[in-house]
């Protein structure tokens, strides 16, 4: 019995290098940024938000729509997700994971 073998279209390459991009994120192969003083974090974008300790955050984020975003509560332990541009740690401490730029 043969078998037909179809090479991926650039369709489907786009997505296999989008996996490939958000395994990097959640992997931290961009880098990463521990805070645990209240200050404004440089360095981003950044693609999420790990709290190791309860956290408050103000954050700008290009995809997130809705109320405020001046006192976003994580939890301990909790991760976030977003396009952010700017984030504020205002108590707890997190980790910040960056994107690819």
């Amino acid at each position: 019995m043969s078998e037909t073998v179809s090479l991926n279209t650039d369709s489907e390459n786009q997505s296999l290098r989008k996996i490939e991009k958000d395994s990097s994120l959640s992997l931290g192969q961009y880098g990463a940024v521990y805070k645990a003083d209240a200050a404004a974090l440089t360095g981003g974008p950044w693609g999420s938000i790990q709290a190791t300790a309860a956290a408050v955050v103000s954050l700008t984020a290009s995809n997130w729509t809705g109320d405020t975003t001046t006192a976003v509560d994580i939890p301990a332990g909790a991760t976030i997700f977003g396009n952010f541009t700017a984030i504020t740690l205002t108590s707890g401490k997190i980790i910040a994971y960056k994107q690819s730029s």
